[in-house]
Protein backbone atom coordinates (compact mmCIF):
# COMPACT_ATOMS: atom_id res chain seq x y z
CA UNK A 1 0.00 0.00 0.00
CA UNK A 2 1.56 3.49 -0.81
CA UNK A 3 2.07 5.83 1.99
CA UNK A 4 -0.52 8.60 2.75
CA UNK A 5 1.38 12.04 1.97
CA UNK A 6 0.04 14.99 3.32
CA UNK A 7 0.42 18.41 1.69
CA UNK A 8 0.96 19.86 5.13
CA UNK A 9 4.73 20.42 5.38
CA UNK A 10 6.29 19.04 8.53
CA UNK A 11 8.00 22.11 8.86
CA UNK A 12 7.66 25.10 11.25
CA UNK A 13 7.32 28.68 9.42
CA UNK A 14 6.45 30.96 12.50
CA UNK A 15 5.51 31.16 16.16
CA UNK A 16 3.08 33.64 17.20
CA UNK A 17 3.06 35.39 20.22
CA UNK A 18 -0.40 37.47 21.10
CA UNK A 19 0.49 40.50 22.58
CA UNK A 20 -0.88 44.06 23.16
CA UNK A 21 1.63 46.54 22.99
CA UNK A 22 3.77 45.70 19.91
CA UNK A 23 6.55 48.10 20.46
CA UNK A 24 6.83 47.23 24.49
CA UNK A 25 6.90 43.19 23.09
CA UNK A 26 9.52 44.29 20.46
CA UNK A 27 11.73 45.74 22.54
CA UNK A 28 11.28 43.03 24.73
CA UNK A 29 11.90 40.07 22.82
CA UNK A 30 14.60 41.88 21.05
CA UNK A 31 16.58 42.32 24.33
CA UNK A 32 16.38 39.18 25.42
CA UNK A 33 17.76 37.56 22.39
CA UNK A 34 20.26 40.59 21.34
CA UNK A 35 18.48 41.53 18.55
CA UNK A 36 18.50 45.31 16.96
CA UNK A 37 14.79 46.88 17.39
CA UNK A 38 13.65 47.18 13.84
CA UNK A 39 11.85 50.62 13.78
CA UNK A 40 10.68 50.14 9.93
CA UNK A 41 8.51 46.80 11.22
CA UNK A 42 6.89 49.41 13.88
CA UNK A 43 5.00 51.25 11.41
CA UNK A 44 1.73 51.17 12.49
CA UNK A 45 0.82 47.35 11.49
CA UNK A 46 -0.46 44.76 13.23
CA UNK A 47 2.61 42.32 13.57
CA UNK A 48 6.38 42.58 14.29
CA UNK A 49 8.09 39.90 12.43
CA UNK A 50 11.60 38.25 12.89
CA UNK A 51 13.04 35.70 10.83
CA UNK A 52 15.78 33.56 13.45
CA UNK A 53 18.50 31.12 12.59
CA UNK A 54 17.44 27.74 12.36
CA UNK A 55 14.67 28.87 9.88
CA UNK A 56 11.38 29.11 12.32
CA UNK A 57 10.79 32.75 12.57
CA UNK A 58 9.01 35.03 15.31
CA UNK A 59 5.88 36.97 15.00
CA UNK A 60 4.30 39.42 17.44
CA UNK A 61 0.48 40.19 16.96
CA UNK A 62 -1.75 42.36 18.67
CA UNK A 63 -5.01 40.62 17.18
CA UNK A 64 -6.36 44.36 16.07
CA UNK A 65 -7.49 42.53 12.70
CA UNK A 66 -8.14 39.27 14.08
CA UNK A 67 -12.21 38.51 15.43
CA UNK A 68 -12.64 38.85 18.32
CA UNK A 69 -12.92 35.87 20.31
CA UNK A 70 -10.90 34.10 17.81
CA UNK A 71 -8.60 31.41 18.83
CA UNK A 72 -4.88 32.54 19.19
CA UNK A 73 -2.81 30.49 16.65
CA UNK A 74 0.19 28.65 18.14
CA UNK A 75 2.64 28.78 15.34
CA UNK A 76 2.26 27.99 11.43
CA UNK A 77 2.94 25.00 8.87
CA UNK A 78 4.29 25.40 5.81
CA UNK A 79 2.58 24.15 2.49
CA UNK A 80 3.01 24.29 -1.15
CA UNK A 81 -0.31 23.49 -2.19
CA UNK A 82 -3.01 25.59 0.26
CA UNK A 83 -6.08 24.08 -1.54
CA UNK A 84 -4.66 20.80 -0.93
CA UNK A 85 -3.73 21.18 2.60
CA UNK A 86 -7.34 22.65 3.11
CA UNK A 87 -8.98 19.61 1.54
CA UNK A 88 -6.97 17.22 3.57
CA UNK A 89 -7.67 18.39 7.11
CA UNK A 90 -11.39 18.48 5.88
CA UNK A 91 -11.44 14.59 4.74
CA UNK A 92 -9.97 13.96 8.12
CA UNK A 93 -12.52 16.01 10.09
CA UNK A 94 -10.17 18.51 11.41
CA UNK A 95 -12.10 21.76 12.72
CA UNK A 96 -11.21 24.34 9.57
CA UNK A 97 -11.68 27.73 11.58
CA UNK A 98 -12.28 29.71 8.34
CA UNK A 99 -11.98 28.93 4.68
CA UNK A 100 -8.66 29.87 2.63
CA UNK A 101 -7.85 33.40 2.91
CA UNK A 102 -5.53 35.72 -0.27
CA UNK A 103 -4.79 38.71 1.82
CA UNK A 104 -2.32 40.00 -1.17
CA UNK A 105 -0.59 37.70 -4.49
CA UNK A 106 1.37 35.54 -2.96
CA UNK A 107 0.20 34.40 0.33
CA UNK A 108 -2.64 32.43 1.64
CA UNK A 109 -3.23 30.58 5.03
CA UNK A 110 -6.37 29.39 7.23
CA UNK A 111 -6.28 27.76 10.66
CA UNK A 112 -7.00 24.31 12.13
CA UNK A 113 -8.08 23.66 15.61
CA UNK A 114 -6.77 19.83 17.60
CA UNK A 115 -8.76 18.27 19.91
CA UNK A 116 -8.07 20.30 22.66
CA UNK A 117 -8.54 23.68 20.89
CA UNK A 118 -4.77 24.71 20.01
CA UNK A 119 -5.13 26.18 16.69
CA UNK A 120 -2.49 26.08 14.24
CA UNK A 121 -2.21 27.92 10.84
CA UNK A 122 -1.10 26.58 7.63
CA UNK A 123 0.57 28.89 4.94
CA UNK A 124 1.70 29.00 1.22
CA UNK A 125 3.98 31.99 1.19
CA UNK A 126 5.96 33.49 -1.87
CA UNK A 127 8.20 35.90 1.19
CA UNK A 128 10.98 35.35 2.15
CA UNK A 129 12.88 37.31 5.44
CA UNK A 130 16.72 37.66 6.19
CA UNK A 131 17.47 36.15 9.41
CA UNK A 132 17.64 38.71 12.15
CA UNK A 133 21.48 39.06 13.06
CA UNK A 134 22.19 39.40 16.82
CA UNK A 135 24.27 42.65 18.13
CA UNK A 136 27.89 42.53 17.72
CA UNK A 137 28.62 43.55 21.40
CA UNK A 138 24.98 42.02 22.78
CA UNK A 139 25.48 40.70 26.48
CA UNK A 140 22.39 37.81 26.01
CA UNK A 141 23.72 34.41 26.33
CA UNK A 142 19.83 33.80 24.44
CA UNK A 143 20.13 32.73 20.82
CA UNK A 144 18.05 33.91 18.27
CA UNK A 145 16.61 30.85 17.58
CA UNK A 146 13.80 28.66 18.90
CA UNK A 147 14.68 25.22 19.69
CA UNK A 148 10.85 23.49 20.18
CA UNK A 149 7.07 24.52 20.66
CA UNK A 150 4.25 23.42 23.19
CA UNK A 151 1.13 22.25 21.90
CA UNK A 152 -0.58 21.94 25.51
CA UNK A 153 -2.88 18.95 25.74
CA UNK A 154 -5.08 16.77 28.08
CA UNK A 155 -5.09 13.41 26.61
CA UNK A 156 -1.58 12.56 25.19
CA UNK A 157 -2.50 9.77 22.57
CA UNK A 158 -5.53 11.45 21.48
CA UNK A 159 -2.78 14.71 20.90
CA UNK A 160 -0.75 11.94 18.91
CA UNK A 161 -3.35 10.36 16.58
CA UNK A 162 -4.04 13.67 15.44
CA UNK A 163 -1.57 15.55 15.06
CA UNK A 164 0.81 12.74 13.66
CA UNK A 165 -2.58 12.24 11.00
CA UNK A 166 -2.39 16.00 10.20
CA UNK A 167 1.52 15.39 8.74
CA UNK A 168 0.96 11.60 7.57
CA UNK A 169 3.82 10.60 10.42
CA UNK A 170 3.53 7.40 12.08
CA UNK A 171 1.38 6.96 14.65
CA UNK A 172 3.15 5.91 17.81
CA UNK A 173 0.99 5.14 21.44
CA UNK A 174 3.00 5.99 24.27
CA UNK A 175 2.40 4.66 27.73
CA UNK A 176 0.47 6.77 31.10
CA UNK A 177 3.19 7.85 32.08
CA UNK A 178 4.89 9.69 29.43
CA UNK A 179 4.14 13.44 29.78
CA UNK A 180 6.37 14.61 26.51
CA UNK A 181 6.17 13.65 22.65
CA UNK A 182 7.89 15.18 20.01
CA UNK A 183 6.53 15.30 16.47
CA UNK A 184 9.21 14.50 13.64
CA UNK A 185 9.78 17.72 12.17
CA UNK A 186 12.06 17.80 8.96
CA UNK A 187 13.95 21.17 9.76
CA UNK A 188 13.32 24.16 12.13
CA UNK A 189 11.90 23.97 15.44
CA UNK A 190 10.44 20.97 17.00
CA UNK A 191 6.92 20.34 18.19
CA UNK A 192 6.55 18.91 21.51
CA UNK A 193 3.12 17.67 22.53
CA UNK A 194 3.28 18.49 26.58
CA UNK A 195 0.64 17.76 29.05
CA UNK A 196 2.68 18.41 32.04
CA UNK A 197 0.48 21.75 32.78
CA UNK A 198 -2.95 19.16 32.40
CA UNK A 199 -1.19 16.56 34.91
CA UNK A 200 -0.64 19.64 37.66
CA UNK A 201 -3.41 21.69 37.34
CA UNK A 202 -1.08 24.62 36.21
CA UNK A 203 -3.50 27.39 34.82
CA UNK A 204 -0.28 28.65 32.52
CA UNK A 205 1.24 26.78 29.28
CA UNK A 206 4.57 27.40 27.94
CA UNK A 207 4.35 28.68 24.74
CA UNK A 208 8.03 27.99 23.22
CA UNK A 209 11.36 27.02 24.00
CA UNK A 210 14.68 29.42 23.45
CA UNK A 211 18.11 27.87 23.18
CA UNK A 212 21.37 29.02 24.76
CA UNK A 213 24.21 27.92 25.80
CA UNK A 214 24.76 29.14 29.01
CA UNK A 215 21.19 28.84 31.15
CA UNK A 216 22.72 30.54 34.12
CA UNK A 217 24.04 33.55 32.22
CA UNK A 218 20.75 33.65 30.44
CA UNK A 219 19.21 33.88 34.02
CA UNK A 220 21.32 36.59 35.10
CA UNK A 221 21.10 38.66 32.23
CA UNK A 222 17.59 38.65 32.38
CA UNK A 223 17.05 39.52 36.17
CA UNK A 224 19.79 42.05 35.49
CA UNK A 225 17.01 43.56 33.13
CA UNK A 226 14.34 43.62 35.01
CA UNK A 227 12.81 40.07 34.26
CA UNK A 228 11.53 37.77 36.76
CA UNK A 229 11.75 34.23 36.39
CA UNK A 230 8.76 32.46 36.75
CA UNK A 231 9.56 28.77 37.42
CA UNK A 232 13.43 28.63 38.77
CA UNK A 233 16.45 26.82 37.18
CA UNK A 234 15.52 23.01 36.58
CA UNK A 235 18.40 20.20 35.34
CA UNK A 236 18.04 16.96 33.93
CA UNK A 237 21.76 15.63 33.11
CA UNK A 238 23.72 18.11 31.29
CA UNK A 239 20.24 19.69 30.51
CA UNK A 240 19.15 23.10 32.28
CA UNK A 241 16.21 25.30 32.08
CA UNK A 242 13.82 27.88 33.39
CA UNK A 243 10.80 30.23 32.15
CA UNK A 244 10.22 33.48 32.10
CA UNK A 245 6.87 35.96 31.83
CA UNK A 246 7.10 38.34 28.70
CA UNK A 247 5.19 41.93 29.04
CA UNK A 248 2.19 40.03 28.28
CA UNK A 249 2.21 37.15 30.71
CA UNK A 250 3.29 34.72 27.77
CA UNK A 251 5.53 32.10 29.46
CA UNK A 252 8.57 31.01 27.78
CA UNK A 253 11.20 28.86 28.57
CA UNK A 254 15.02 29.20 28.16
CA UNK A 255 16.55 25.65 27.57
CA UNK A 256 20.61 24.76 27.52
CA UNK A 257 21.55 24.15 23.82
Amino acid sequence: MEAIQSPIQNVVGSVFVHVKDLRRSAEWYSMAMGLPLLEERLNGGPVYWLALEGGTGLILDDNRNNDPGAKHVLYSYKTDDIEAAYRFLSEMGADLLFPIERPHPGLAYFNFADPDGNAVMVTQSDYESAVVERLEHSASPIMNKIASIFINVTDMNRAIAFHSKALALPYEEVNAGQSIYELHMRSGSGVLLDDNRFRQGDSYKTLFMFVTRDAEGSKAYLEANGVQVFTDMERHGDMAFFTVQDPDGNVVMVCSE
